[in-house]
């Protein structure tokens, strides 16, 4: 609510603005107007003098200036404060002036009128104390276009006119703003139930992806363990690590996908190599490792479950290099699957299985060490050995203590992130 509501007074700010360079280009408009008006009355009233006393025109400028500063009164849009004419070399033939505002012309005469000007040239003044003045320069033409002349003049808005812009401005800017608040309050209702509406919605379809997640690898998790927890503890070693590492949010979601997901591929492992007690011979081996691209394929077709083929298709690489399916080396495997192959080896050691008898965490570290810079990322196993003990301690033997603490991070990590819900 906030944010729209500034953001519309924002708008109207903009609007404001925009209105009040309008009104000065308007008012630039009328200067310039009003400079040609008075220009052609010099004009006329030179003309005729000239013609009534049968002298030259230079003879009779300064009674023609006294004329215009007489007939020329206060406009709405603002008057001349000063004038003069100056012959086609530059030199003064004549000039009126208001003393009251002697300053103004002061200030004019040392930015310069523009000598020579081919065309009416306006420059505005900055002049705190008189707003809304400019100095003036405009050629004067014989019949055949030759310059004869040129007037300079000081032109200062009236501050009626300075008034009428800035309530204008001030108008138009509330009435923006007021119009845009307005407009918020009324639609802020419909947007808010629409926001629910769709978080309810997104919440709803991240329930169902994170429950066939769990459901999916739980299941395959149970064919060679006789239990999902596993792929519990797995996700906790995991994420803990990561965490250690201090990786973006974005990046634990994947790993915990990928964690849940990562022999989903062994659904297309036949069972008598998958639940063979003893050791694969080359033949049964590449039929076991043929459940990474089974993994691939299981999730090609789901979209929300892209991320997760860091893990799927990389939790085998060795940081050497001699790993499968890709055979990538050091930091070439995704980050995401170096973590997660950590965690899966110091839980496949530290877990009975029907074939071997669990390790000690101890015996465990040492074995995981032996594969540093070889197996595993040796940084990423340095870090490891300082939370293993603490972990291993709390989830190696308690089912629902990593149930608990997976529904905890799923909670942190997907459900309180909107972005995540509509990932």
């Amino acid at each position: 609510m906030l944010r729209m509501v500034v953001a519309g007074l924002v708008l109207a700010a903009l609007v404001g603005s925009g209105t009040y360079a309008l009104e000065r280009r308007r008012l630039a408009g009328a200067i310039e107007e009003r400079a040609a008006v008075g220009v052609e009355l010099l004009r006329l009233g030179v003309r005729q003098l000239a013609q009534s006393r049968g002298e030259s025109w230079q003879a009779v400028l300064p009674q023609a200036l006294d004329a215009l500063a007489a007939d020329m009164p206060a406009a709405a849009a603002g008057r001349f404060v000063f004038v003069e004419i100056l012959d086609a070399g530059g030199r003064r033939l004549a000039g009126v002036e208001d003393p009251a505002l002697a300053g103004l012309t002061s200030l004019a005469r040392q930015r310069g009128f523009r000598v020579g000007a081919d065309r009416l040239d306006i420059e505005p003044i900055r002049d705190g104390s008189v707003p809304g003045a400019a100095a003036i320069s405009v050629p004067v033409s014989d019949r055949q276009g030759e310059r004869v002349a040129q007037i300079n003049g000081v032109f200062v808005v009236s501050p009626e006119t300075i008034a009428q812009i800035h309530r204008r401005l001030a108008i138009v800017v509330l009435t923006a703003a007021a119009i845009v608040v307005v407009t918020t309050l009324l639609i802020y209702p419909f947007i808010g139930r629409l926001v629910r509406r769709l978080s309810d919605l997104s919440i709803g379809l991240l329930d169902a992806n994170l429950e066939t997640l769990q459901v999916l690898g739980n299941a395959i998790a149970k064919r060679d363990n006789d239990t999902d927890a596993h792929n519990y503890r797995v996700t906790v070693y995991s994420v803990r690590l990561a965490e250690a590492e201090g990786l973006e949010d974005a990046l634990i979601r994947r790993l915990m996908k990928g964690a849940f997901l990562h022999d989903v591929g062994k659904i297309g492992v036949p069972d008598h190599i998958l639940l063979k007690p003893g050791r694969l011979d080359g033949e049964e081996l590449d039929t076991m490792r043929a459940h990474v691209t089974h993994g691939l394929d299981i999730i090609a077709r789901s979209k929300w479950l892209q991320d997760a083929g860091e893990v799927i298709g990389g939790h085998h690489e060795k940081y050497a290099g001699d790993g499968y399916h890709r055979g990538l080396r050091g930091e070439a495997i995704p980050l995401t699957a170096r973590i997660f192959a950590i965690a899966d080896v110091f839980d496949a050691l530290t877990s009975e299985r029907p074939y071997k008898d669990s390790m000690t965490v101890r015996e465990s570290i040492a074995v995981l060490q032996q594969g540093a810079g070889k197996h595993f990322d040796p940084a990423l196993l340095a870090r490891f050995t300082t939370i293993a003990a603490d972990l291993h301690a709390r989830f190696a033997n308690d089912y629902e203590a990593a149930r608990s603490e997976v529904s905890a991070l799923v909670e942190r990590y997907f459900r309180t992130d909107l972005g995540a819900l509509l990932d």
